[in-house]
């Protein structure tokens, strides 16, 4: 996004020129990252200035697929952030890599404080709603915790919390095939067989023809069919 900023930059000014675009660039690094580029300032390729210097820095800075899920996992706490503002930075996180929306929302509810959490969990709404539903209800200091007795009487919670646990499980499986799959990421049989049930959505898997709240996409088929 840094180097976005610096192209629109160049844009607005009507910057073309390769070399311009370079030695701006150096110019406006700080001392603790040109040394990474200090061979490419000493001794510029002749062509694509520009694009090496890119390319070197986003090589050496950039987070690998493995660095973001594990902060996506463990490491990205909501502190004094808005929920907003923790949903934007997880979605950063999540770009590229195998998360879908249920497995987010799970993680954004987890990073939730106590009082908030079990009224998200049993609200409707995108995520990017619940998150602004979560933004009113920590500006408001009238928000009063909300027991586990009356989360437990709501309909539907139990199933979503077993399924929050499932979604949890396969996003810690991902995070370990990250881990220990070669450059290439080619998938063991084993994990191609996980992969072949996660198709079959939680609530098919847990209670076969009788499921009645299917989440698509699922490819479960009626054994009498």
């Amino acid at each position: 996004m840094w180097f976005a900023q610096a192209e629109a930059q160049f844009i607005l000014a009507n910057v073309t020129k390769d070399e311009t675009k370079f030695y701006h660039i150096v110019a406006k690094v700080d001392q603790s990252v040109i040394c990474h580029i200090a061979d490419l300032v000493s001794t510029p390729p002749a062509d694509n200035k520009y694009k090496a210097l890119k390319d070197r820095l986003i090589s050496r800075f950039a987070l690998s697929p493995e660095a973001r899920l594990e902060r996506l996992l463990g490491s990205t706490d909501l502190g004094d952030l808005r929920p907003t503002h923790l949903l934007a930075k997880m979605q950063e996180l999540a770009t590229g890599l195998n998360v879908n929306d249920n497995l987010l929302k799970m993680l954004f509810l987890q990073r939730m404080p106590a009082n908030v959490r079990p009224i998200l969990t049993i609200s409707d709404g995108t995520l990017s709603k619940l998150a602004e539903m979560a933004d009113k209800m920590m500006e408001s200091p009238n928000v009063a915790a909300v027991s586990p007795a009356a989360i437990g009487s709501s309909s539907g919670t139990n199933d979503r919390m077993e399924y929050m646990k499932d979604q949890l499980e396969t996003l810690s499986a991902e995070f370990r095939r990250f881990r220990t799959s070669s450059n290439d990421r080619r998938r063991s049989r084993s994990a191609s067989a996980s992969r072949i049930a996660n198709d079959v959505c939680w609530y098919h898997r847990k209670y076969g023809q009788q499921a009645q709240r299917c989440k698509q996409p699922c490819r479960y088929q009626d054994p009498k069919n």
